[in-house]
């Protein structure tokens, strides 16, 4: 039987965390030898209570069962998911560390060199591997693994109920909510969002936007993007009206609330510069919303016209940091076709597609397949 040791982040709601969580449930299943070595998070100051992975008390038992290995113990595999990445060679016969590479540049995200490169990189997207491929990694060794969805969890929701968290919200039926939920680190792009939802709100008077933060973990609140408006040619559009029309949320979700925030919202909108793989829009279209991300980058791996539309985007070159810009007029455009064509993206369609093909399942079932190939 394969023996594996997985070093990671257990606990907490940090994207690697939970990506490394949801593998670890999915390997589980299959006929290995599996050990887990946590290892510290990157900020001192996250923990598993203020940081809270949102999981179901059964999902957090079956993580916790993992054993942690002996001293010395030996295995076939080491599977590094942790930040920064840590490339220090190991003594199993092989080494993966996962890695994302939003901006197409690791410089400064490693702790530990290994010049002789003797080991795979796991990474969600072909955006990000051509990131490890252009700091000299060979592209043979930059295995593209996507995350999934737990449609378990991630699903939609009957008529009555999404109605009644709107009403507790105190979203009118006739309202048309578009939400966003991550960092809101510069690379999410949420002040294009902000800016487009400025535009809109002048002529459309029942459009609202949910932006959910994650400032427990990067002390980021999303009414500070407003801030940057401010600077642009559209600070004269920030008004009480557009303000009082923003629900921002800050506090820490479970998957089942976070799964019916994605249910009331109308258009999920993810108009990012950079992302490695950019699991939220995935969530929002396992529940039948329609999605609207930007083009060009790590979302085309997924993305299908079933679920909806994409930014017209341009690359932008900052020395070796490689973005995207994303258009604020096609956003607009995009966020009026689906607000104009409710039926025409998303549904039923849309979620069966990422049943069918992006479930934690097909995921780890790659992964398990890559960690067996004896040519790798």
């Amino acid at each position: 039987m394969i023996k594996i040791c997985i070093e990671g982040w257990r606990k907490i709601n940090h994207s690697y965390a939970l990506v490394n969580q949801r593998q670890l449930i999915e390997l589980l299943k299959y006929p290995i030898d599996l050990k887990h070595r946590d290892i510290p998070y990157f900020n001192k100051n996250w923990n598993d209570k203020q940081n809270s992975n949102g999981f179901s008390k059964e999902e957090n038992n079956i993580i916790d069962k993992i054993k942690t290995p002996e001293k010395d113990e030996i295995f076939d595999i080491t599977y590094r998911i942790t930040f920064p990445y840590n490339f220090e060679k190991s003594t199993s016969k092989k080494l993966f560390v996962y890695g994302t590479a939003e901006y197409q540049n690791i410089d400064k995200h490693f702790i530990n060199g290994n010049s002789e490169k003797n080991f795979s990189i796991i990474t969600p997207s072909n955006w990000s591997k051509e990131g490890f491929v252009k700091a000299g990694f060979d592209s043979n060794k930059v295995l593209v693994v996507p995350n999934g969805v737990d449609c378990n969890i991630f699903k939609n929701i009957e008529e009555d109920r999404k109605n009644e968290i709107k009403q507790k919200l105190g979203i009118n039926s006739q309202d048309f909510i578009i939400s966003s939920v991550g960092a809101m680190t510069d690379n999410k792009g949420i002040d294009y969002l902000l800016a487009a939802f400025a535009l809109l709100r002048k002529n459309n008077n029942n459009i609202k936007l949910i932006l959910k933060d994650q400032s427990n973990l990067y002390n980021i609140k999303s009414q500070k993007i407003l801030d940057k408006l401010k600077n642009t040619k559209y600070k004269n559009l920030i008004s009480e009206d557009l303000i009082n029309n923003i629900f921002f949320i800050s506090r820490n979700m479970d998957l089942s609330t976070l799964n019916e925030l994605y249910n009331i919202t109308d258009c999920y909108v993810s108009p990012y510069r950079a992302e490695g793989f950019n699991l939220t829009p995935l969530e929002a279209a396992a529940c039948g919303t329609p999605i609207i991300v930007t083009k060009g980058g790590s979302t085309d791996d997924y993305f299908d016209e079933k679920l909806g539309l994409q930014i017209e985007s341009e690359i932008i070159q900052n020395g070796d940091l490689t973005s995207l810009k994303p258009k604020i007029d096609s956003l607009v455009k995009c966020i009026l076709s689906v607000m104009e064509n409710p039926k025409t993206y998303g549904g039923l369609n849309g979620s069966e597609y990422i049943k069918k093909n992006f479930t934690w399942y097909s995921a780890v079932k790659k992964l398990y397949n890559i960690f067996t190939n004896n040519n790798v």
